[in-house]
């Protein structure tokens, strides 16, 4: 059994809650497609939980533009990647720990086969870029048609924050319970798995998935957390982060 987490988005609170649910589930392995960083409070804690819990850890784009720039971002995640810059730097008096977390983010890997699965952030297409949304079932088949003919089996996404199953025959699955499991077939299939840290389907609590590969059962999890703790960290640290606490609080 494995479990499946995306865009953690340095929200500390929510990805606690995962991890203990996972720990809870006898989980015997976890993968993450990436954007641990980003939009929340606490990127160096949410680093440190990624690396010594998941075996597989892919590169997001809020990962990527912390080492290098925010090119393309709108104006308050900019904002907060040139904040979660101050908080990774390195300079000549860092500890280990903090010079190792920079490394570590350096090192992800954009791409991932894993036995039927193929891995990327965003999308085979573009890794840390391309948006694969529910409604490209009706408004980009050319997009969904290209993806597939790049995906042997199934294709593991993340990115939009918005929870969805697309196969091959355009059929989309929009999970909304606790619990929403999906039987993958002999159809291929993209596979978006929401976000931890800051989910936008009108559900504020966390998402992540679990695999069973030999059944090919997807199972998509949300889990409560403390938001408001979050809320208040974003709070402190002054004017211009509303916006990203009023996400939390409202799951859009």
């Amino acid at each position: 059994m494995l479990a499946i987490i995306s865009d953690i988005h340095g929200n500390l609170e929510a990805l606690e809650a995962v991890l203990r649910m996972i720990s809870a589930d006898g989980v015997d392995e976890i993968w993450c497609l990436g954007d641990i960083v980003g939009y929340g409070p606490n990127p160096r804690e949410c680093i440190d939980l990624v690396e010594r819990n998941c075996t597989l850890s892919l590169m997001g784009n809020h990962d990527w533009a912390v080492l290098n720039s925010p090119t393309g971002f709108n104006s308050v995640a900019a904002r907060m990647i040139y904040r979660t810059k101050e908080w990774l730097q390195v300079t000549e008096n860092s500890s280990e720990r903090e010079r190792h977390r920079r490394e570590f983010l350096s090192e992800l890997s954009l791409q991932s086969i894993r036995g039927e699965f193929a891995l990327v952030h965003a999308s085979p297409r573009a890794a840390l870029s391309e948006y694969v949304l529910p409604t490209d079932v009706d408004y980009d088949r050319g997009k969904l048609y290209d993806i597939f003919d790049m995906t042997e089996h199934f294709c593991v996404v993340g990115h939009t924050h918005v929870p969805c199953c697309i196969t091959q025959d355009l059929q989309l699955v929009l999970p909304k319970a606790k619990e929403s499991s999906i039987e993958l077939g002999e159809k291929k299939a993209i596979i978006n798995i929401g976000s931890v840290g800051q989910p936008r389907d009108g559900d504020n609590r966390a998402c992540y998935v679990t695999l069973d590969q030999a059944a090919r059962l997807i199972t998509y999890h949300r889990v409560p957390y403390r938001t408001d703790r979050t809320v208040e960290k974003l709070g402190a640290l002054g004017e211009g982060y509303e916006v990203l606490a009023s996400r939390l609080l409202s799951g859009l």
